[in-house]
């Protein structure tokens, strides 16, 4: 161990005891030391004159990281033995042979180095752009200030009127009808359907509810889009004098505007998406389809602003995310649950459209692939699914819909880095030990490896035992701990300057989120950037290497041309920024690709609005661009006709995300490829992937001779079954909101969870639906609310930017409800951020999630 690192390992076990003490413990030692302080230090308590009494010892020599002996005398005396074994224990780790034998004046000098505490700097605060990105997606969502904004709004066009008498409804009905390209245009279709797509058209008028299964790329929303004119025809042939309503549901917001173009293209149909500021109570009756995320008519069943009976078909895109707390399902209990039904004289129909039968759930993945065929059916009510049977049709559909051509394990091999990057790692684990030495409960951390989930996830308990605490210290060693970890697998992945200049850029953050200066916080700032520089300007020097950047370099080189589009997938938002940037100015490719990035609204690195997603879709699916960067927002779903190419890099999910990314590469000839270590988790992962895929299409296969009046027995079987666990659930939920009404308000406190400061009262408040909030002034001005540079409109709400302790902590973010605008500025509490006292006095009682509280009840904000 080097001087350096001993310094500042003395000065963390000095800081702690001084932390540890309290002021009329330091006044006593400072009585004790009154001969060897000045005068003015030796009535103060406070930790500032602390710190000054510590400078003066060692300036006079009178204690050093060598010689504690009256330091420890001092705190014997005042009985503080918890801090006499802290030194001991310290002392023990410093080397008997360095004895303190050099001269009275060599001697303060190396003193002066020893505690070098860095100057509390009270001038330095946060700007309104240093706001840290930690919001929890289930609380609410934080928006960043946008520069240049598009906005895209879907410009529904009229539909051609259209004689519905004069159409003949057979060919729909029954094959012995043929459906010809004479009758397409009589539908005033723009494309004429495949035969394998008549086939499944017919399959599911005759199911009824159905889920259409058929491969990515086969044509499933075409499909979907032709069933709703059926059903839209058929409606108005026959009820000419009562509103068709049909929802289209997708799971994520990104493909809304591609979904509602695709139903247009089948013509005669008033199409509409839901915007953000919009209800589907507010676009009922005026449109024929609705495209919506489900989640939006989840909201309106619960305010019960719309009833089931005012639909007429819902369509379920991607209905493999039927599993869960998922909205599919809530929508499902309203269907299905006799506690949640609406009285209706007739059920709407119920189409779900999939290109796999595997589970989402954990633990129905366990299960046989012909299970979770029978559960996804229960779940949405369809006793048959629709698929191509006919044996010309199937060869119709393998001849049609392209598939990569090559192996996908191409590229999985043994990773490469050059010496320099073994260098550079290892000073960066040893900032990370260094930190972790000083760490109270540090041996929980002992056995797992730096930057695994077990890691980083004892990080968070350890938080947790503090912040319960209110041990200040040691919830700063957690943060540090956690900001040099939570990118650290992504060092063998990325470029490595880049992960480091990310990770000093959000250690820079947190230390100037404090209000107040905090000498722990001033300690392990300066060491990590010190260290970080280090390592910077080492990089500068010797760049590091990796195998893997330059196969996905060599892979674009190989299929990047005008003519052709490339879909790079990956893991988190962090990568897809940063892969962006890295090719974008990588001398081998800055001629032959053009490059951007779409993520998510709520990631903590880089979001991007709803906008921004639609915009940068319209580039890839345009001529601006060739190469999309992406995480599995774009897994589902996006239709790029002419992408040639994908390439999941270090990203692995489960076998649907398998087939759902290589079902992106559609065009002739297209390819598929995995980059990831040889016999790495990803490996392993992806080989399972594809064992459980070929166990879907077999299950498929044996479907098609299966006796369905067995199948459909089965499904009725666990049909039951899950409308009696749901049930279950409901009363459980009903059950535990009696029980919150008869516990009642409770008078306390909110308390910062990582500091312990009160602020505000408990009563102040207040819920609608997800969102806990208070919107009290004297909150506001006790704590810090940082404005961003241009608000966001988001569903309802008005983001303005976040609210934050005055130790650096974020609360929540600064809002105003749209539609409630005498309520005024309110902060959306985030659940995992604080902490209350019931009758403000300890103990402290936490929830993770807003849903789990059980010890009071909240106000709900009354509509009008």
């Amino acid at each position: 161990m080097d001087q350096m690192d001993e310094d500042f390992e003395f000065r963390v076990v000095l800081l702690k005891i001084q932390n540890s003490l309290s002021d009329t413990d330091r006044k006593q030692l400072h009585f004790l030391f009154s001969k060897d302080i000045p005068r003015r230090l030796q009535d103060g308590g406070s930790l500032e004159d602390a710190l000054d009494a510590l400078q003066t010892l060692f300036d006079r020599a009178k204690i050093s990281r060598y010689n504690n002996t009256y330091l420890i005398r001092g705190l014997q005396a005042i009985e503080r033995h918890d801090c006499v074994d802290r030194l001991l224990s310290y002392q023990k780790l410093v080397p008997a042979e360095i004895i303190p034998t050099l001269p009275e004046e060599e001697q303060r000098n190396q003193a002066t180095m020893i505690l070098g505490l860095p100057p509390i700097n009270k001038s330095e605060r946060p700007t309104n752009q240093d706001i840290l990105d930690d919001l929890a997606e289930d609380d609410i969502m934080h928006l960043p200030p946008e520069t240049d904004k598009v906005s895209i709004k879907f410009n529904a066009r009229e539909p051609d009127p259209m004689d519905f008498n004069s159409i003949n409804l057979e060919p729909f009905e029954d094959s012995s009808h043929p459906w010809t390209e004479e009758y397409s245009k009589l539908l005033n279709l723009k494309f004429h359907p495949r035969n394998y797509q008549i086939e499944i058209i017919r399959n599911a008028i005759r199911n009824g509810n159905t889920i259409v299964c058929l491969r990515t790329g086969s044509g499933k929303t075409f499909i979907a889009s032709i069933l709703i004119k059926y059903y839209f025809i058929k409606h108005q042939k026959t009820n000419s004098d009562k509103k068709f309503s049909c929802l289209f549901f997708v799971p994520r917001k990104a493909i809304r505007l591609q979904q509602a173009n695709a139903i247009l293209d089948v013509n005669n149909l008033r199409v509409q998406i839901c915007e953000d500021d919009q209800t589907i109570d507010q676009l009922i009756g005026v449109n024929h389809v609705i495209v919506a995320t489900p989640q939006k008519f989840v909201n309106c069943l619960n305010k019960e602003t719309i009833r089931l009976s005012q639909i007429h078909l819902m369509i379920f895109d991607e209905c493999h995310n039927t599993s869960g707390g998922n909205p599919y399902c809530q929508i499902m209990k309203y269907y299905s649950c006799p506690s949640k039904q609406q009285n209706t004289t007739e059920k709407l129909l119920i189409i779900g459209l999939t290109a796999t039968i595997s589970a989402k759930d954990t633990n129905e993945k366990q299960e046989s692939i012909e299970k979770n065929l029978i559960s996804l059916c229960s779940k949405l009510a369809c006793k048959n699914i629709s698929t191509v049977c006919d044996k010309d049709n199937i060869d119709e559909i393998n001849r049609e819909i392209c598939r990569p051509t090559n192996d996908q394990f191409q590229y999985v091999s043994k990773v490469y880095y050059n010496s320099y990057f073994d260098e550079y790692l290892k000073l960066f684990q040893d900032l990370i030990k260094n930190i972790k030495l000083h760490l109270d409960g540090k041996e929980l951390l002992d056995g797992q490896e730096i930057g695994s989930s077990g890691f980083i996830g004892q990080i968070v308990l350890l938080k947790q035992t503090f912040e319960r605490k209110g041990d200040m210290n040691n919830i700063i060693m957690c943060d540090y701990l956690s900001l040099l970890t939570k990118k650290y697998l992504a060092l063998k992945n990325l470029p490595f300057d880049m992960v480091i200049q990310y990770i000093l850029q959000k250690i820079e953050e947190y230390h100037k989120g404090h209000q107040q200066s905090i000498p722990m916080n001033n300690l392990f700032y300066e060491r990590c950037k010190m260290e970080l520089d280090k390592i910077l300007n080492k990089c500068m020097e010797h760049p590091t290497t990796n195998s893997k950047l330059d196969t996905l370099v060599h892979l674009l080189e190989q299929h990047a041309t005008e003519n052709t589009k490339g879909l790079i997938l990956v893991q988190t938002t962090f990568y897809a920024k940063s892969l962006c940037d890295y090719l974008r100015h990588h001398p081998k490719l800055k001629d032959i690709i053009k490059t951007t990035w779409i993520v998510g609204q709520t990631s903590s690195d880089h979001a991007l609005t709803i906008h921004e997603q639609e915009a940068r879709l319209r580039q890839f699916q345009g001529d601006e661009c060739n190469v999309l960067i992406a995480t599995d927002i774009v897994q589902e779903g996006l239709d790029i006709p002419t992408c040639s190419y994908v390439i999941r890099y270090e990203f692995v999910s489960d076998e649907i995300g398998t087939i759902q990314s290589r079902g992106r590469a559609r065009a002739q000839n297209s390819s598929y490829y995995l980059i990831t270590e040889c016999d790495s988790m990803n490996h392993k992962r992806e080989k399972k992937n594809k064992f459980r895929e070929e166990e879907m299409e077999e299950a498929i296969d044996r479907w098609r001779t299966l006796d369905k009046d067995l199948f459909q027995r089965a499904v009725e079987i666990k049909t039951n079954s899950l409308i009696n666990d749901w049930e279950n659930a409901l009363r459980v939920e009903m059950q535990q909101k009696a029980m919150l009404q008869k516990i009642g308000k409770k008078n306390g406190s909110i308390c910062c969870r990582k500091c312990n400061r009160e602020l505000g009262e408990l009563a102040w408040l207040k819920k609608r639906n997800t969102i806990y909030f208070i919107n009290n002034p004297e909150f506001f001005d006790n704590n810090e609310c940082k404005l961003d540079s241009i608000y966001e409109n988001f569903q309802e709400n008005l983001i303005m930017g976040e609210v934050k302790c005055t130790c650096g902590n974020s609360l929540g973010g600064c809002q105003k409800f749209i539609d409630r605008p005498e309520l005024g500025t309110l902060c959306a509490l985030k659940c995992k951020q604080i902490k209350f006292k019931i009758d403000k006095q300890p103990p402290y009682i936490e929830f993770q999630q807003w849903s789990k509280n059980n010890r009071f009840e909240v106000e709900e904000l009354e509509e009008i």
